[in-house]
Parts: C-alpha cells; sequence; structure tokens
C-alpha cells in the first residue's frame, strides 16, 4: 500500500486502456471505452483512499478508508460482486460527510485554540507578521487565508497539513521558498502556482524550487473534499 500502490493501479489502468485500443485497431477485439471507463471509475476512488491513508494522520486515516472502502464497493458493483442500490448510497451520502466533519472537529480540537480550524467562518494571517510553524489547518464549510511572506519561520523546514472540506484555503507565498505538495481533491481542487490536480477525483505531487539550496522549505500535504486549496504569489 502506498503512493506508489496508487501510481501501479493508475499505470495498470492506462495500460489497459492502451491494450485495448491497440487490439481494437486491429479488429480482435470491439470492447468499447465507455463500458471500460464506467467499469473502472472507481478505482480512482481507492487511489485517493490509499494517498490519504499514507499520511498517517487519524482524520486523514479515517477519510481515506471511507473513500478506499466506497471505491472497492463500486468496484465490486461494477463488476457483479456486489447488488447496491443507489439511491441507498445517496441516501447515505450527506451524513458521512457529517460525520467526517465531526470527525476532523474532534482530532483537531487542539488546533481551534490556535486559530488554525475555520468552522463557517474565517482564519485571517494576512495582516500581521506571525509565527509560521508545522501544523495542521482546516476549513469546513468556512475559508482560511495565509500570507508566508509576512510569516516568520520557526525552522528551515515546515510542514502543514490543509485540509478543506466544503472551504476553502488560500496561501500567499513568496518567490525565495522551495515548495513541495502533495495533493488530493475530490470534486474539487488543489491549484500549487497554476499546477495541480481536481475534479471528481485527482491527486498529484509537485516541487517548486530547489529543496536542497533554498533557505526556507515549505512542506504542503492537501486534502479537499468538495472544496478547493490555492498557493500563489
Amino acid at each position: 500500500m502506498g503512493k506508489a500502490s496508487g501510481r501501479h493501479i493508475i499505470g495498470l489502468v492506462v495500460i489497459a486502456l492502451g491494450v485495448i485500443g491497440l487490439l481494437n485497431n486491429f479488429g480482435v477485439t470491439a470492447i468499447s471505452f465507455a463500458y471500460v471507463i464506467n467499469l473502472l471509475w472507481p478505482l480512482l476512488l481507492v487511489v485517493a483512499g490509499i494517498n490519504l491513508i499514507t499520511n498517517r494522520n487519524l482524520s486523514s486515516l479515517v477519510t481515506g478508508a471511507i473513500i478506499l472502502g466506497l471505491g472497492v464497493i463500486f468496484f465490486g458493483r461494477n463488476i457483479g460482486i456486489f447488488d447496491i442500490d443507489m439511491t441507498n448510497f445517496w441516501q447515505g451520502f450527506w451524513p458521512v460527510i457529517i460525520i467526517l466533519i465531526g470527525i476532523n472537529i474532534l482530532v483537531k480540537n487542539k488546533h481551534n485554540q490556535g486559530g488554525n480550524i475555520a468552522i463557517m467562518g474565517a482564519v485571517d494571517r494576512t495582516k500581521e507578521v506571525w509565527d509560521l510553524k508545522s501544523a495542521e489547518y482546516t476549513a469546513i464549510m468556512g475559508g482560511i487565508e495565509m500570507d508566508i511572506r509576512k510569516a516568520t519561520f520557526i525552522e528551515r523546514e515546515v510542514s502543514l497539513t490543509l485540509t478543506a472540506i466544503m472551504g476553502g484555503i488560500t496561501l500567499i507565498v513568496p518567490d525565495d521558498i522551495a515548495i513541495t505538495c502533495q495533493g488530493t481533491a475530490i470534486l474539487g481542487g488543489v491549484d500549487l502556482l497554476g499546477k495541480g490536480s481536481g475534479g471528481i477525483v485527482g491527486s498529484s505531487v509537485l516541487e517548486i524550487g530547489d529543496p536542497q539550496i533554498a533557505a526556507r522549505i515549505l512542506h504542503l500535504n492537501c486534502t479537499c473534499i468538495m472544496g478547493g486549496i490555492e498557493i500563489k504569489r
């Protein structure tokens, strides 16, 4: 399991599509691409769930396990292992989202006191000089804005875990720092200086600058569920 496993799944799906296209073109098979995509799309949920689980914090573990489970169930339904009524799924979808919000509130309660969580509200760190240290920031039906240009790095390398659930997080970063970003988006998007992932399910690993020579390094671990995270200059 892990990010390598996720890439392997995506790689195998792409190879399978290529093989099907090649065989179709030579008349060996007549398989519909629409059928294959409809059959295999739950594997994207599996990949997203694996990526979240490997973040190794409780909220990501629970969220990732739920998404992974949904991917397995949908894939099993598509290949005939499970018989699932989609009406029942959508009836349970929003309660599951509410449960995830509650879990994030509970496991990140200690950060709430420090102003790192916005629940149907806002956290604004754009007007004054502030100390930046490794932490988790969560926006749940709210917004967080941080101007890293005004922040003092407590250490050379700072790691931020950013989670947006039906909310948004915006970071303004200076030009002279190196940035690494791992992003997973479900019905949302992660944008790192114009690059990123989004859509129904998207996952990406990006790097800006050279961490070997940069005086300051910012590591970002981003998760969006029906929300958005933007890192801009």
